[in-house]
């Protein structure tokens, strides 16, 4: 999983999250030894993805783009780079497996927060494309391209004729999508949701908070899946929603 540079994590400390997890996702994810660096945000502070820092409340259903039933027991919030290879490893293996058993059955409500880590070549421009294209109602769609051509656009040397290209593709407007990409809002937006990243303590990408849960990294797809049944199942035998 790709991390911040040292300075930038030491600016981070002392970080505010508790070094502990719900016993749920411990008991499923660790005994798979899948979890390296797991935090959590104490239950009591969770409530529809509102994140208390100290005196600090974050909301998170506020942010990002969504997909599924807002109305799920379980909200997934994943914090990516479109240019982290991890987070292209998250689409390809185990995004599909999620939008089939959880996504599109209504049991799981998904938002996606684009951000970028500083790491990665054209990556500000391939945020500020999902961004436009969220605009136009196809977020989703850009963001699909964007990690199925991952490697092509990192290595562009004119990633701005490129994407208007996948704009072209997932049928933008071409207008719109030229005034929005080249006007200072999608930037703007952009960089609202790196300071949110960076006042979360996220460190690396992927990152997801899963019912206020952080759970850093892409982990293998049966350990995701393991720990969503196990959470929707502990969640119906309590009747509780988040």
């Amino acid at each position: 999983m790709p991390r911040f540079s040292r300075s930038a994590v030491r600016a981070h400390r002392p970080h505010p999250y508790r070094f502990a997890i719900g016993p749920t996702l411990r008991q499923v994810l660790l005994a798979v030894a899948l979890l390296a660096c797991t935090t959590a945000i104490p239950a009591q502070m969770v409530s529809r993805m509102h994140v208390t820092l100290g005196n600090t409340t974050i909301a998170l259903d506020a942010v990002g783009y969504q997909r599924g039933n807002p109305s799920a027991d379980v909200w997934v919030v994943e914090f990516a780079d479109f240019g982290c290879s991890y987070c292209e490893k998250f689409f390809r293996e185990t995004q599909p497996v999620f939008d089939s058993l959880y996504i599109t059955k209504g049991r799981v409500f998904w938002k996606f927060v684009p951000f970028t880590i500083g790491m990665f070549p054209n990556s500000t421009e391939a945020a500020e494309t999902s961004i436009c294209a969220a605009q136009q109602g196809k977020f989703f769609p850009m963001h699909d391209v964007l990690y199925s051509n991952r490697k092509t656009w990192m290595k562009s040397s004119n990633v701005r004729q490129l994407m208007a290209q996948y704009a072209t593709q997932i049928k933008l407007d071409p207008a719109r999508y030229r005034a929005c990409i080249t006007g200072k809002e999608a930037n703007a937006q952009l960089q609202r949701n790196n300071a949110l990243a960076k006042s979360l303590f996220i460190r690396g990408t992927p990152t997801f908070f899963i019912n206020g849960e952080v759970i850093p990294g892409a982990l293998p797809t049966d350990a995701f899946v393991k720990g969503m049944d196990a959470v929707l199942k502990e969640r119906a035998g309590r009747g509780t929603t988040r």
